[in-house]
């Protein structure tokens, strides 16, 4: 090819023809810029071919991380929502009619907490890897972005929680009642253990201080609101991964 164009600038000049070979020059020139753009173009279809695939395996990998987390966040947050509820019978008028063992069961309840410990490989290496800019969505990398910030807020109040009990609750309740007897209430699917603990029997007087105690019952109520703050925190947090969730669905191109 490069022959064939060779000869006929050696021919067009050795004829004199000058203007011919201006024209042709031009018409070369022409041909060669749009082999260029032509080449182009065609490594940018490839190049955004590429992006385009990673992007649809990252929004994949993310949509199967999010599904975990909301299957793992809904089942702890119906474990803190039954804790809630047995803080809150105990704070009732009617406690005092409850026997030794039902209220072990309600202390056993109240006392029984869930951490959400979520999934944060998948999106934390595409933050670190700058994979998130891949994603064209600017909302979903938008709520993206608000995966750590959530996820702190929730870990503030369950420290929050998990601090009172030990160094409050634990110390107070102890002097009274059993905590061993609240092992039976505090059974989970998600820790399931061979161990049987026994229950033991004490004074009813002892339940009967523990209840008309202004200490055990301001407890109470500390522990109540601190797991509320807990479940309103989940609450929001499982509001956010359905939008990203169903974000990610609105961008994944399905054949």
């Amino acid at each position: 090819m490069f022959k064939f164009f060779r000869r006929m600038r050696q021919r067009l000049l050795g004829e004199n023809r000058i203007s011919k070979y201006l024209l042709y020059a031009i018409g070369e020139i022409v041909l060669v810029v749009i082999g260029i753009l032509i080449a182009l173009q065609i490594n940018n279809w490839n190049t955004k071919r590429i992006e385009n695939q990673q992007e649809q395996n990252l929004l994949l990998s993310l949509k199967q991380e999010f599904k975990l987390n909301l299957k793992e966040l809904q089942r702890d947050h119906k474990i803190n929502v039954a804790s809630q509820s047995a803080a809150l019978a105990l704070l009732q008028e009617n406690r005092v009619n409850y026997s030794p063992k039902q209220l072990d069961s309600l202390v056993g309840k109240a006392l029984n907490f869930a951490t959400f410990d979520a999934r944060i490989g998948i999106i934390s290496e595409a933050i670190a890897s700058g994979k998130l800019a891949l994603i064209k969505s600017d909302e979903l990398k938008n709520h993206l972005s608000q995966w750590t910030g959530e996820l702190n807020d929730l870990q503030e109040d369950v420290v929050i929680r998990r601090d009172y009990w030990i160094h409050n609750a634990s110390t107070l309740f102890r002097k009274y009642i059993p905590l061993r007897n609240m092992n039976e209430a505090q059974y989970r699917s998600d820790y399931h253990s061979d161990v049987i603990i026994e229950r033991i029997e004490v004074p009813a007087k002892n339940y009967n201080i523990f209840l008309n105690s202004l200490e055990v019952d301001g407890v109470i109520y500390d522990l109540y609101v601190n797991q509320k703050f807990v479940t309103i925190n989940e609450a929001s947090i499982e509001a956010y991964i359905l939008k990203v969730l169903n974000l990610l669905e609105e961008n994944i191109e399905y054949d």
